[in-house]
C-alpha cells in the first residue's frame, strides 16, 4: 500500500469519526439551547401572569393570538411550581398531535388557586434544529472534501523529491561509473536523505571499483606463478625413476593447480565482463555458433553414453562475438559435465529463443543461490562453482533473459531475448 493511501484512509477515517461525533454533538447542544430558549420564556410568561395577579388580584384572559397556549383550571393544591416537560398535544387549527414544551404550576388569586397550564410549541424549534444541522454538516462535508482535495496534491507534491530519489536510486547499478544525481530540494528532510544517499552510493561505487581492481590485479598476479608451476610439474613427472606414491602425488598436486587455474581464468573472465571490456558488438549468426559448439561436445556426450537431439531455426542477435562464444559453451558443456551416464541433451533454438534441457540429479537445483557465485550443487564437486555465474552475468549485460525450471525429470535452461 503506498504511504498516499495510508495516509488518505487513515485522515479520512479520523475525519469521517470526527464528522459524526461532531454532528451529533452539535445537534442536542443546539436542541439543548433551544429547549432551554422555551424554557426561559415560558419562565417568563409565568412571570408576568404572577405580576398580573397581584396587581388584579385574578388571573388574565387568555389570548387567543399569542402561540403561547394557556389554560386555567380549580385546584386545591398549595401553590407550587412542576418541572417543565415535553407532551403531545392536538392542534386545534391543523387538528393534528404536535409536541409541546409544557410548563404547570399552581397559581393562588382572590378567587381560588388554579393550575395554570403555559406550552409553546416546538416543531418550530425542531425545525430550526435541524436547518442548522444540515447547514453545519454540509459545511463540515465541503472541508472534508476540499481538504482531501488539497492534501493529495500539496502531498504529492511535496513527496515528490523522494520518488525522484528513489528513481535514481533505481537505475543506479555498481559498475558503470555513472552515480546518480539528485535534485536539489528546499525539504530539509528530504535534502538530507539526498546527501546521505549520495555519499553511501558514492562509496559504494569506489569500494566496488577497488574490489574489481584487486580482483583483477590478483588474477593477474596469480596467473605467472600457477604458469611456473604446471610446467615444473610437467618436467618433474616425465623423469624416469618415480615411484608410484611420488608419481600420484605429483598427479594430485598438478590436479589441484589445474584447478587453481581455472579458477583463477574464471575470476579474471568474470572481472573483465564486469568492466565491460567486451563492448563491441555485431550480428551473431546463433544456429551457426550453437551447431559449432554441439559439434565440439558430440565426442564427449559420446564417451560418457549421453544422448542428444537438437532442434535448430535460424536465429540472428546484436551481441559481442566473444561473450555469446562463452555463453553458449558454459551452458552446452554444463549440460554434459552436470547430466549423468545414459542421460540425454535436447537443444532447442528459435528466432528468439535458445533452450538448453538435460537430465540430471533427481530433484531441482536451488533457485534463490543458483546463478551465485561458487555455488555447488553437491560440495564435494570438481568444479569451480563459476559456470552459471557468467552465464548470469553475460546475459544481464546482453539483455538476456534466463529462467531455470525442473520438469519431467529434466533441467532445463531457457535464454529469451527480442
Amino acid at each position: 500500500m503506498k504511504l498516499f493511501t495510508r495516509y488518505n484512509r487513515i485522515n479520512l477515517s479520523m475525519m469521517v469519526a470526527l464528522f459524526l461525533i461532531s454532528g451529533v454533538t452539535y445537534y442536542f447542544l443546539i436542541n439543548y439551547i433551544l429547549i432551554h430558549e422555551l424554557d426561559e420564556a415560558l419562565e417568563d410568561y409565568r412571570a408576568r401572569i404572577e405580576s398580573y395577579v397581584r396587581g388584579h388580584g385574578e388571573l388574565p384572559p387568555v389570548s387567543v393570538a399569542d402561540e403561547t397556549r394557556v389554560s386555567y383550571r380549580p385546584t386545591s393544591q398549595a401553590p407550587k411550581v412542576l418541572p417543565p416537560e415535553n407532551v403531545t398535544m392536538r392542534d386545534t387549527i391543523e387538528n393534528e398531535l404536535h409536541k409541546y414544551r409544557q410548563q404547570r404550576y399552581i397559581q393562588k388569586a382572590r378567587t381560588g388557586s388554579y393550575l395554570v397550564t403555559l406550552s409553546k410549541p416546538i416543531e418550530g424549534t425542531k425545525m430550526l434544529t435541524r436547518t442548522v444541522v444540515i447547514i453545519t454538516v454540509v459545511m463540515l462535508l465541503v472541508v472534508i472534501v476540499a481538504s482531501l482535495i488539497v492534501n493529495q496534491l500539496v502531498l504529492r507534491r511535496l513527496w515528490q523529491p523522494f520518488y525522484n530519489a528513489l528513481a535514481q536510486v533505481k537505475t543506479f547499478k555498481l559498475g558503470n561509473n555513472r552515480l546518480p544525481a539528485f535534485a536539489q530540494t528546499d525539504i530539509e528532510e528530504f535534502s538530507y536523505m539526498n546527501t546521505l544517499l549520495a555519499e553511501t552510493v558514492g562509496s559504494a561505487e569506489a569500494e566496488y571499483q577497488l574490489l574489481k581492481e584487486f580482483t583483477e590485479n590478483a588474477s593477474h598476479e596469480i596467473q605467472t606463478p600457477l604458469a611456473i608451476i604446471r610446467s615444473k610439474l610437467d618436467l618433474v613427472i616425465q623423469e624416469e625413476g618415480l615411484s608410484d606414491r611420488q608419481a600420484e602425488a605429483l598427479k594430485s598436486v598438478y590436479s589441484g593447480i589445474k584447478r587453481l587455474t581455472k579458477l583463477n581464468q574464471s575470476l579474471l573472465l568474470l572481472t573483465k565482463i564486469e568492466n565491460r571490456q567486451f563492448s563491441q558488438t555485431s550480428r551473431v549468426d546463433l544456429l551457426e555458433k550453437v551447431s559449432e559448439k554441439l559439434g565440439q561436445f558430440q565426442e564427449f556426450w559420446q564417451n560418457n553414453d549421453i544422448s542428444w537431439s537438437q532442434e535448430l531455426n535460424p536465429a540472428w542477435i546484436d551481441a559481442n562475438p566473444e561473450l555469446i562464444e562463452i555463453l553458449l559453451t558454459n551452458l552446452i558443456s554444463n549440460a554434459g559435465r552436470h547430466n549423468r551416464p545414459g542421460g540425454s541433451i535436447h537443444i532447442r533454438l528459435t528466432a528468439n529463443e535458445l533452450r538448453v534441457s538435460n537430465s540430471g540429479s533427481d530433484t531441482a537445483l536451488d533457485t534463490s543461490r543458483l546463478f551465485r557465485r561458487f555455488y555447488k550443487e553437491v560440495q564435494n564437486s570438481q568444479h569451480n562453482g563459476l559456470g552459471l555465474s557468467i552465464v548470469k552475468q553475460i546475459c544481464d549485460q546482453l539483455l538476456i533473459r534466463i529462467s531455470y525450471q525442473y520438469s519431467g525429470g529434466l533441467h532445463q535452461f531457457t535464454l529469451s531475448w527480442d
